[in-house]
């Protein structure tokens, strides 16, 4: 039995999901794919895959993702509801549909670099982000409640930090995840300061992938590019997106 929940976001047409999921089973076990969905409620009934819930919150359904704060706290919420009767996972890897799996033994690569650094979660171009000039921080820290939120809450003696990660996909430890979910959101802040920080505040070891991050970027499109990053040792490699329509 695998003992990783592979929590994959898409709001795709149902044929895009399909082939996205038929190629994720060339990775990982079919049945520890859960398919978070934020589609319309009409194509997410016509989806035949079994483990699948809708989410429908405005939080994840932005238009401008990074101005209108998204959050992927629904995400993890239903992510942990439906872990609460399989505890067969003991880790969570999120992924957002044009993240794509390369590594045919993906999870196990996950679950030995967590333990090879010791952490709780794993994230992708992780830093340490407050008095900085990040645009995501500036953005926040204008606002009071924003600096004085993690001070009410930490667990740590430096309870200013900030840290920032890409959203696109993440490694987390059961008890990690399920922490993250059950916090509920004080006010909307963006998922990539959002998601590391509270786990970083909340006692969990936060970490990078290190090596992997030249592999996951925002710029072009990475279609043509799957072979040859497999053959340099890409994991994962993000975005991938026309793999799915073509």
């Amino acid at each position: 039995m695998n003992s990783v929940l592979n929590l994959v976001l898409s709001h795709q047409p149902p044929a895009a999901v399909a082939k996205m999921l038929g190629y994720w089973s060339e990775c990982v076990a079919e049945e520890s794919i859960l398919l978070a969905y934020g589609g319309s409620k009409e194509e997410f009934d016509s989806i035949p895959h079994q483990q699948k819930v809708f989410i429908d919150d405005p939080g994840l359904r932005t238009s401008d993702h990074q101005r209108e704060f998204q959050s992927y706290t629904a995400v993890f919420q239903a992510g942990a509801k439906f872990l609460q009767t399989r505890p067969e996972f003991r880790y969570v890897h999120f992924a957002e549909f044009d993240h794509l799996p390369l590594a045919r033994d993906l999870n196990e690569r996950q679950i030995e670099r967590l333990g090879t650094e010791g952490a709780d979660v794993l994230g992708f171009h992780l830093h340490r982000v407050d008095g900085t000039s990040n645009p995501h921080f500036l953005y926040h820290v204008a606002h009071d409640d924003f600096a004085s939120h993690w001070f009410q809450i930490s667990h740590r003696p430096e309870p200013e930090v900030v840290l920032s990660m890409f959203g696109t996909g993440s490694f987390w430890t059961r008890e990690a995840f399920c922490a993250v979910a059950a916090t509920e959101e004080p006010f909307p802040i963006y998922l990539e300061l959002y998601l590391p920080t509270l786990a970083h505040h909340l006692g969990f070891r936060v970490r990078d992938f290190t090596e992997q991050n030249r592999f996951v970027r925002i710029t072009k499109d990475e279609t043509e590019s799957i072979e040859q990053a497999r053959a340099e040792g890409a994991w994962t490699l993000h975005p991938v997106k026309k793999l799915w329509t073509d």
